[in-house]
C-alpha cells in the first residue's frame, strides 16, 4: 500500500518546464546561434539537474570562459530572476492541484525538485501548496540525496513509497533507492525513459493507479 509520494515540480505538478528552457536560451542570447542550440540540447537532455551545474558546464565546456563560483552564480541569479515569476503563473498539469487538494491527507506529499531550495519554498508559498507537502526539498541537494533524505527521515518502508518526475534525473534518483518510479511524459512527446517504465501523460490517472500497488 502506498502511503508516501514524492513528486518533482517542473512538469510534473506544474507545466514549467518551457519556461526553464527559454531562460537557459535568454541567459546567452548575446551569443551565436549554434551555442544557443547547444545550451537548449544540454539542458533537455540533462532535466532534473541543478541549474548551477548546467551553467557550469555552459561556461567551462562550451564557451571555455570564466566559470569562477562567482561568475556562475551571478548567472544562475539572472536566471532566477527570469523564471520566477513566470513558474509561479505557470499552469498546472492537468489533474495536479486536484490530486494535491483531495489527497494531501490521504498521503504523505514530498517535493523534490532541482530548483534552488529558497526559490521553490517561495513558489510553493505563492502558489499555496506549501501546507500540502510534508517536506519540500531542492537543490544544492540531488535527487537521490533528497530521496534517500525523506526516506530516513519519515521512516518510510520502500515499498509504500513512489516517486513522480519527468526527467532521467528522476528516475536514476528513485531507482538508486529501490522506490517505484512513475514517468510523466506530455501526450505527443517521446518517452526518454526505459521500455518497462510507468507512463502517464498528466496527473488525472494517478489517484487510481497508486491503488494498483
Amino acid at each position: 500500500m502506498i502511503k508516501s509520494i514524492i513528486f518533482d515540480f517542473d512538469g510534473v505538478i506544474a507545466e514549467s518546464t518551457n519556461i526553464k528552457t527559454d531562460a537557459f536560451v535568454s541567459l546567452y542570447s548575446k551569443h551565436p546561434r549554434e551555442v544557443q542550440l547547444i545550451v537548449k540540447d544540454y539542458h533537455l537532455k540533462n532535466s532534473g539537474i541543478s541549474r548551477y551545474k548546467k551553467i557550469l558546464y555552459y561556461q567551462k565546456e562550451v564557451l571555455q570562459e570564466d566559470y569562477s563560483e562567482d561568475v556562475v552564480n551571478d548567472l544562475a541569479k539572472k536566471f532566477s530572476k527570469i523564471v520566477l515569476e513566470k513558474v509561479i503563473q505557470s499552469d498546472y498539469v492537468k489533474g495536479a492541484e486536484e490530486f494535491i487538494r483531495e489527497n494531501y491527507s490521504n498521503y504523505d506529499l514530498h517535493i523534490a525538485t532541482g530548483t534552488p531550495q529558497e526559490e521553490i519554498e517561495i513558489i510553493m508559498r505563492e502558489k499555496k501548496l506549501e501546507n500540502k507537502f510534508k517536506s519540500i526539498y531542492g537543490t544544492p541537494l540531488t535527487k537521490t540525496e533528497i530521496i534517500k533524505k525523506i526516506l530516513l527521515e519519515n521512516n518510510y518502508k520502500k515499498e509504500n513509497v513512489i516517486f513522480v518526475g519527468d526527467a532521467i534525473a528522476d528516475l536514476k534518483g528513485a531507482l538508486n533507492n529501490d522506490l517505484i518510479f512513475i514517468g510523466r511524459v506530455p501526450k505527443g512527446e517521446t518517452s526518454i525513459f526505459p521500455e518497462k517504465t510507468i507512463i502517464i501523460n498528466d496527473l488525472m490517472p494517478l489517484g487510481d493507479l497508486i491503488l494498483t500497488f
